[in-house]
């Protein structure tokens, strides 16, 4: 099952939240199988990594570092376009900033270099969120992978 991201995740990121008991009591459970997630994660983010090099700017680490994958996150062209196409395939997508954070009111009082921002600016007009999780099947991460080559040719 590949769920789309909730509809708050849209443009804004100013959200201030506390973490009440049933999330602790959830959170503590999930402790006890996060080495496995992590490393159910790298080996999800590698497959992607290698199926995807060829077409899109995938996330590389620094030797020695580990990541704990929360989104995988690619570059490509035509971003907008290919986000239409996976749609049509049942594939959801998310763009976390598709507002770089200096352009959203919470921080238009923090000062911005001569010139703007132009990588913020580049990248958010180009970067997609695909479907990432510890659980996901082999067979829908190559369902995943075929529909982002095809929507991206």
């Amino acid at each position: 099952l590949i769920k789309s991201p909730p509809e708050n995740l849209k443009t804004q990121h100013l959200t201030i939240t506390r973490l009440d008991t049933m999330q602790a009591a959830i959170l503590l459970q999930k402790l006890t199988v996060f080495e496995e997630e992590l490393e159910a994660r790298s080996q999800i983010a590698a497959r992607y990594n290698e199926a995807l090099a060829d077409l899109a700017t995938v996330p590389v680490l620094m030797t020695g570092a580990t990541s704990a994958w929360a989104q995988y996150t690619i570059l490509l062209d035509h971003r907008d376009q290919v986000v239409t196409k996976l749609k049509e395939q049942g594939i959801p997508t998310a763009v976390y900033y598709p507002i770089p954070l200096h352009r959203q009111s919470g921080y238009k009082h923090f000062p911005v270099a001569k010139g703007g921002l132009p990588v913020s600016e580049f990248l958010a007009d180009r970067v997609l969120s695909l479907p990432f999780h510890p659980y996901l099947e082999p067979e829908t991460q190559d369902r995943i992978v075929a529909a982002v080559r095809s929507s991206a040719a």
